[in-house]
């Protein structure tokens, strides 16, 4: 049973992978990035339900918040292509609040851990814990103001599906590049193309490109 769902989780990565690289070179807008980026909020979708499981059979705390960190950003980038008119329903309140605890509960046993022994554990968790964090509060203020429409909300959709993106693509390398030192393949990815997603984030919202 467990290297059944192994495998899923294996699988639905590498289609994530795929899509989500399809949809950064197709044409913004278009049917294939359309498509594509179904089909990779999808495979994370599995990814995550296969992630519980497994964590259900062998409980892993860390690895449970962090696909949970994970799929809240693919689950906000898609929605807010989705909401047109800039307006939050029930699923992204819920969605708000839960990245809102989790980012509390990360952030609380990266605290734990950097007292104790937890070491590179301990700052991945504080990392991502405040970057999720940050996000859910950041929803909640937008909300407030009104409705994110027009280049804010094509920004918000490019900054968190390039967020999952980011979190694939740390999930591919922690796994296959091992031999490195853990906070680099935790968090070498985040450090690399973060500066990425402010770039087209400011090129977005300052007119010079489209999505």
């Amino acid at each position: 049973m467990t290297d059944a769902i192994l495998t899923l989780h294996i699988l639905a990565g590498f289609l994530a992978l795929a899509m989500a690289g399809t949809a950064i070179g197709t044409t913004k807008g278009g049917t294939w990035h359309r498509r594509s980026g179904n089909i990779y909020v999808l495979a994370m979708l599995l990814v995550t339900l296969s992630t519980c499981a497994l964590v259900a059979i062998r409980p892993n705390l860390f690895l449970f918040v962090i696909g949970l960190f994970s799929f809240y950003l693919v689950f906000t980038g898609w929605r807010a292509a989705m909401l047109r008119d800039g307006r939050p329903r029930w699923p992204d309140h819920l969605a708000g609040l839960a990245m809102g605890a989790t980012g509390l509960v990360m952030m609380g046993l990266g605290l734990n851990g950097l007292l104790g022994a937890g070491g590179a554990q301990a700052v991945i968790l504080l990392v991502f814990g405040s970057i999720g964090l940050t996000m859910a509060l950041s929803d909640w203020r937008d909300w407030r103001a009104g409705p994110v429409t027009n280049k804010a909300r094509i920004a918000r959709h490019l900054t968190r599906m390039l967020a999952g993106t980011t979190a694939t693509i740390t999930a591919a390398v922690v796994v296959n590049l091992s031999f490195l030192p853990a906070l680099v393949t935790w968090l070498g990815p985040t450090a690399l193309i973060t500066p990425v997603i402010f770039w087209w984030n400011a090129r977005i919202l300052h007119g010079t490109m489209s999505a």
